[in-house]
């Protein structure tokens, strides 16, 4: 399947600079403030998550550490990908016979 290319590696590095920068909790509640139902279930899941591995026999400190690994891989997607179609809404907005936006 072709990509459409939407997502860059450049989304992804800022994704995860905001990630290290605002930490979870910040944007967590900056997206459950954009996204609730979405928000509502990436937590959700990730309870689960931790549930599960705790309960397959993994230390709490190993559970953790790929709870929030989880936590971090989709935060990090989700943000890249707004950051994206925002930049696509951008360029869509700008026609041809307009001038470049100044600085």
């Amino acid at each position: 399947m072709a990509s459409d290319r939407l997502v860059t590696h450049q989304h992804i590095l800022k994704a995860v600079m905001e990630y290290e920068r605002r930490g979870s909790t910040k944007l967590l509640t900056t997206l459950e403030t954009l996204e609730p139902d979405l928000t509502e279930f990436l937590l959700e899941s990730l309870t689960r998550l931790f549930h599960e591995l705790t309960k397959l026999g993994l230390s709490d400190r190993d559970a953790r550490r790929m709870y929030r690994r989880a936590k971090k891989t989709a935060v990090v997607s989700i943000i890249a990908l707004r950051k994206a179609q925002h930049d696509l809404w951008q360029n869509d907005l700008v026609l041809p016979e307009d001038p470049p936006p100044s600085p």
